[in-house]
């Protein structure tokens, strides 16, 4: 139930709706995520990190699924688990939820996932709780049409209900859970160089899985063999994670659309009109300038 200090947003346009969110520390978080947003509010300023937690942060549908599993399988020696992801690899922001994994009790090493932004994300401040941050990064306009295929999937359970054309004006204006796709990424590049930080690009584990694996086992001081390595490129492919989907489902789904779709660079060319892709060039790629940012949009 929300309260006064977090209100539901959902944009209404005619019959079109966005999906419904509360806004928790600036953030704005699905409702579904949030029996009681007073409580999640709680649960993320006073969750107290470990020095060997390990974070996968991301925007939506940016290869956070992937990222999981790789790095499960990286703390595993290459097994090829049938459990569900969100139950090896916990989801930060459902911790407040009866029936789901609460990280704040799991043994160390916890390995975690979400999509909050830096300046919201726990921290430590001693090297007894500073953690480590894996950051993927996917660009806009495939996250963009990989985000709305998702939100039209399970429209009953987010509230979204609209075609393209709407989604996309969404998206150009944040109003989608958690915010605007250059807010959220530029905030978490500007932190790249430091120690804790792994900046990825989703396009750079399609091209080369095997040495994107080598540098996150790098970067987390995990001693893993080339055999290992190349093990869980295969069976990190799209290829082998579809080979086993239903792991893939969202929490507490049995059925319907799974985390996998497509895992392609580039089928933003299906659904962008010229006048949509000049858009995303003025109002989203033209924030990176200066920045050192690129992507590879599959041209």
């Amino acid at each position: 139930m929300a309260s006064r200090n977090f209100p539901v947003i959902q944009e209404r346009e005619g019959e079109w709706t966005s999906p419904r969110s509360f806004l928790i520390k600036e953030v704005q978080i699905p409702h579904f995520f949030a029996p009681d947003p007073a409580v999640l509010h709680g649960y993320i300023v006073n969750f107290q990190t470990r020095a060997d937690d390990v974070f996968v942060v991301s925007y939506p549908k940016s290869g956070t699924t992937w990222m999981r599993e790789i790095l499960w399988q990286l703390y595993n020696n290459g097994e090829n688990s049938t459990t569900a992801i969100y139950e090896r690899v916990v989801l930060l922001e459902r911790g407040t939820c009866a029936d789901r994994p609460d990280a704040a009790t799991y043994p160390s090493p916890r390995l975690m996932s979400t999509h909050l932004i830096y300046d919201v994300i726990p921290k430590g401040d001693c090297a007894e709780t500073r953690c480590k941050y894996i950051y993927i990064a996917r660009n806009p306009k495939d996250v963009a049409v990989s985000f709305y295929e998702f939100m039209k999937g399970y429209a009953p359970i987010i509230g979204y209900n609209g075609p393209w054309e709407f989604f996309a004006k969404l998206f150009l204006e944040g109003k989608v859970p958690f915010g605007l796709w250059s807010d959220h990424v530029l905030g978490w590049w500007k932190h790249k160089d430091e120690p804790n930080v792994l900046f990825l690009k989703y396009e750079d584990l399609k091209k080369d899985l095997s040495s994107s694996v080598r540098l996150i086992a790098e970067f987390l001081n995990r001693p893993v063999t080339e055999d290992t390595i190349n093990k869980i490129a295969e069976q990190c492919s799209f290829q082998g994670m579809k080979e086993n989907e239903s792991r893939y489902l969202p929490e507490g789904r049995e059925a319907g659309p799974t985390f996998l779709r497509k895992g392609k660079i580039g089928d933003w060319k299906n659904y962008f009109t010229p006048d949509l892709n000049k858009k995303f060039e003025n109002e989203v790629l033209d924030k990176l300038r200066g920045t050192g940012l690129q992507f590879d949009f599959g041209n």
